[in-house]
């Protein structure tokens, strides 16, 4: 059952940082809140080369909140699909992930 998609949190905090860097440039993306807000954060979007690279934490999401888990660090891969020379490619892009969540 999908009863995790309504959980409520007292706080929660996600950084989302590229692997693809050298040396810790920070987060690419960070976000904070309460109650529902995580729901702002199943799905991620950020620059590709040709559109956009989706970055899909449902499952982590879904994991941390149904187990009441505080903490989760780890790898999750974007996916970004190119059209180059009339070949579609798939491309995966790596980002460590860190949630930190309390509860009512």
């Amino acid at each position: 059952m999908d009863n995790w998609k309504e959980q409520e949190v007292a706080e929660f905090a996600l950084a989302v940082i590229s692997k693809r860097t050298i040396g810790n440039t920070g987060a690419e993306y960070e976000k904070s809140g309460s109650g529902k807000d995580w729901q702002d954060c199943l799905t991620l979007s950020f620059d590709g080369f040709n559109d956009a690279r989706i970055l899909s934490l449902g499952n982590v999401w879904r994991d941390v909140l149904e187990n009441k888990k505080t903490e989760f660090t780890g790898e999750v891969l974007a996916q970004e699909t190119i059209v180059k020379l009339g070949e579609t490619i798939r491309l995966e892009t790596p980002y460590e992930v860190e949630i930190k969540v309390s509860y009512q």
